[in-house]
């Protein structure tokens, strides 16, 4: 299989480095009047503002992957599904490091208070697992999609633990 070769490789860095630039503007418009409206929703509801952000925006900012990934598993081909996976499994393990690693730049830059040790501990356990798994393979049989979706109660489960029975914050 050949490369597409890119037509003009200077003009589409200058093109990439402004959409993220224009993505990285509008993420910043917008995440102000998020976190209030997850905070107020968990003053309401009295659910931690932790589990709101780990179960209820997850599934408002990836459902656009999540109908991406349901429409190539009913084509029921192997590739297809593996590439399906493939993309999840290395855009949310992406998403996680970067914004984690950026969060933690500005906490320690600014000298802010830590409170999200737990949090934090169980980010990295599940970007070391699914990395691993992404790692090795080329190809993903179905034992994977069962370790990527436990992984989510888990990581739930495990927080809840670390904070409330061990007191961690």
């Amino acid at each position: 299989m050949q490369g597409e070769r890119v037509s003009d490789p200077k003009w589409i860095t200058i093109k990439a480095a402004l959409l993220l630039l224009l993505g990285a503007a509008i993420a910043a418009a917008f995440a102000d009047p998020l976190v209030d409206t997850v905070n107020n929703f968990s003053a309401a509801t009295g659910i931690p503002s932790f589990f709101i952000s780990f179960i209820a925006l997850p599934l408002a900012t990836n459902s656009s992957e999540a109908v991406s990934a349901i429409i190539f598993a009913f084509r029921k081909k192997i590739r297809t599904a593996s590439l399906t996976f493939s993309e999840l499994c290395g855009g949310v393990t992406m998403k996680n490091i970067l914004c984690l690693s950026v969060f933690l730049a500005i906490v320690y830059l600014r000298g802010l208070t830590w409170n999200f040790s737990s949090e934090v501990l169980v980010i990295l356990i599940v970007c070391l697992v699914m990395g691993g798994l992404a790692s090795f393979r080329t190809t993903y049989p179905l034992w994977t999609c069962f370790i990527a979706y436990l992984l989510y109660p888990f990581s739930l489960g495990l927080v809840y633990i670390l904070d409330y029975w061990f007191g961690w914050s």
